[in-house]
């Protein structure tokens, strides 16, 4: 029998055999003992063991909690150092970018007006000027910023006419927007407003959101730039100038509208974004805004629906009498590049008409680089493309000899161009050389990876250009060669120096020797034909006429109706060399109805008669 813990009596009381009980009953004091695990101090035990657990689970929480917050925080930070990093990496990027531009053109230019000063002073000292002024605004746009930081820079205020300054600086721009095809409008529902204002800094402010608004407008576009005034109070001499500027161009995405007045940032960091730029100028225009104690917000519709972008300054300024005026205007004189440079045409075939000269095609879209790389081959035909789309575009229409592109250009860059030319069976022959300010390693191998035979970095040497686009032109002729012996039309193969150089560029052209003997094989077909005409040929392996004429013409050095002749001609001669074809049947095999003209054309090709060959074999 099992008692549970506890004090119990036993009682006894005893009885005789008469059955008689005694008077006595004795009593047994039993003490039932608990099992050891629970005892008192066994429940203390079990206490302290449940608070050293709530204690031990609380601190596992707080300790996984800092370390929770800890990677977080760890994370996050290493989130901003890589975004510190990938900002400072795209700022070193685009300042190179900025400098090296101007740099080619001022370098280039004074080294040619050093070597011949009568020819290119006057063209070459104003691109250096203008590009020189170009690198100076932006020297002084990234010293402001660092001023505005450290609180440094203050204001320096004059009295005037706030309305007629701001009409003088727009005034200053229209040369510009006239010059690039788009239309300023200046609209003020005041017609004088004398103020205390900073007029250097209200200068830069307006001109910023101008240059802006021109970068990104297209041709045919309107800039609009309306001012209106919105008094504080009637009885204080405050009042609060309103200044919008409104273009009607691409606009911005509505992601990128917090971040547009960030140091350094971007909307578009590709190498297809439409104008250059460090991120320096909006940042900049805030903080100029900020210190004369105003605002500045923007406004745009999604892209593409052509209503642009809107920004709307708010300027606090105190009034003054106009008789307390002592502004002096300064001078205001907008660079940029004439109207009739190049860049601004589509295509342009300069310098001279001698169609043996070589033809390159520019594709670039600064003006003055296009000037300047134009200056640098004075003995060549040139064609000029804005952008590389267009570039494209006239390459497949020209079919030049050789190309120099930029890397970083509207709608298609660089690299995607290089693509875009290599596999094109109009383009793919054709030599490609880079000059960029994105001179790093990795954008070198990204440009010689998509077809780019040489990459040279701005400022660039202007007889490494020359000597880059002479050896160039030289490995076409060779593989012109190359590819008449492919074609079984000529006996002379390039020299074995060809193949040790560049015999790695020959196995590479696949696509060109698949091309060749495409075309090789469509005239075989037919060349027994009389009838058959190179617009046939040219049906046959879907091309224009002069597009396979150029094509042929790069490849082969010759014309498509001498590359059918040349083909006949070729299996003339071995038909030839068997004496049981007479001269008449092979004629007439080889596409000749006539003998006589067979004997004709022969003759005029090999220097000897058919049957002259015939005998000398």
């Amino acid at each position: 029998m099992h008692l549970p813990p506890g004090n119990y009596d036993f009682k006894v009381q005893g009885t005789n055999s008469q059955g008689v009980w005694s008077d006595k009953i004795a009593t047994l004091h039993i003490h039932v003992l608990p099992p050891w695990w629970r005892t008192w101090w066994a429940y203390v035990c079990y206490a302290l063991l449940l608070i050293l657990c709530v204690w031990v689970y609380v601190r596992f929480t707080m300790n996984r909690a800092k370390l929770k917050a800890q990677l977080n925080f760890e994370q996050l930070e290493a989130k901003r150092v890589k975004e510190l990093d990938t900002v400072k990496t795209q700022l070193y990027t685009n300042i190179t970018h900025e400098f090296r531009t101007p740099l080619t053109i001022i370098l280039g230019m004074a080294k040619q007006i050093q070597d011949k000063p009568n020819e290119n002073f006057n063209t070459g000292m104003d691109m250096i000027i203008r590009n020189g002024q170009n690198l100076l605004k932006l020297v002084n746009e990234m010293l402001d910023l660092s001023k505005l930081e450290t609180g440094k820079m203050l204001l320096q205020l004059v009295n005037g006419d706030m309305i007629n300054f701001l009409r003088y600086i727009v005034e200053a721009f229209h040369s510009l927007a006239e010059s690039q095809q788009k239309q300023l409008h200046f609209l003020s529902e005041i017609d004088s407003l004398y103020v205390a204002y900073d007029p250097e800094k209200i200068r830069q402010v307006i001109s910023n959101l101008l240059s802006n608004a021109l970068k990104f407008t297209p041709a045919k576009g309107n800039i609009y730039i309306s001012v209106n005034e919105q008094p504080v109070h009637a009885q204080t001499n405050k009042t609060n100038l309103v200044i919008k500027v409104k273009d009607t161009g691409i606009g911005i995405p509505k992601d990128h509208l917090p971040h547009i007045f960030d140091r350094f940032y971007q909307s578009d960091n590709s190498h297809t974004r439409k104008a250059e730029g460090t991120g320096i100028g909006l940042a900049l225009t805030k903080e100029l805004i900020k210190l004369m104690e105003g605002e500045i917000t923007v406004k745009s519709p999604p892209p593409g629906s052509n209503k642009g972008t809107e920004f709307i300054v708010s300027l606090p300024l105190t009034l003054v009498g106009n008789d307390e005026t002592d502004i002096v205007m300064p001078v205001l004189k907008i660079e940029h590049a004439p109207a009739n440079s190049p860049a601004e045409n589509k295509t342009i075939i300069t310098n001279d008409r001698d169609s043996a000269k070589p033809l390159i095609l520019l594709v670039e879209d600064n003006a003055d680089v296009v000037a300047y790389t134009a200056s640098c081959l004075p003995d060549y035909r040139l064609a000029v493309g804005k952008d590389g789309k267009e570039g494209f575009e006239i390459a497949k229409e020209i079919i030049p000899d050789l190309i120099v592109t930029d890397v970083m250009m509207p709608f298609v860059d660089g690299f995607e161009l290089c693509k875009m030319l290599r596999n094109d069976e109009h383009t793919s022959h054709i030599p490609v050389i880079m000059l960029t300010a994105k001179a790093g390693i990795e954008s070198r191998l990204e440009g010689l990876s998509t077809g780019a035979d040489v990459y040279l970095e701005k400022p660039f040497n202007k007889e490494e250009l020359l000597i880059r686009v002479i050896k160039l032109l030289e490995l076409r002729k060779n593989l012109r060669q190359y590819y008449l012996k492919k074609a079984g039309l000529a006996d002379v193969a390039p020299s074995p120096a060809f193949y040790a150089a560049n015999g790695e560029i020959v196995l590479k052209d696949n696509k060109e020797d698949e091309f060749v003997k495409r075309v090789r094989e469509a005239v075989e077909e037919h060349f027994s034909e009389a009838d058959f005409t190179v617009e046939q040929l040219c049906k046959l392996v879907f091309m224009s006429h002069s597009q396979l004429h150029r094509k042929l013409d790069a490849l082969i050095g010759c014309a498509p109706n001498k590359f059918i002749r040349m083909i006949r001609l070729n299996k003339a001669k071995e038909l030839l060399k068997d004496p049981s074809n007479s001269i008449g049947s092979v004629a007439i095999d080889c596409g000749y109805n006539d003998p006589g003209y067979f004997a004709r054309i022969f003759k005029q090709e090999h220097g000897v008669t058919p049957q002259e060959w015939r005998m000398n074999k």
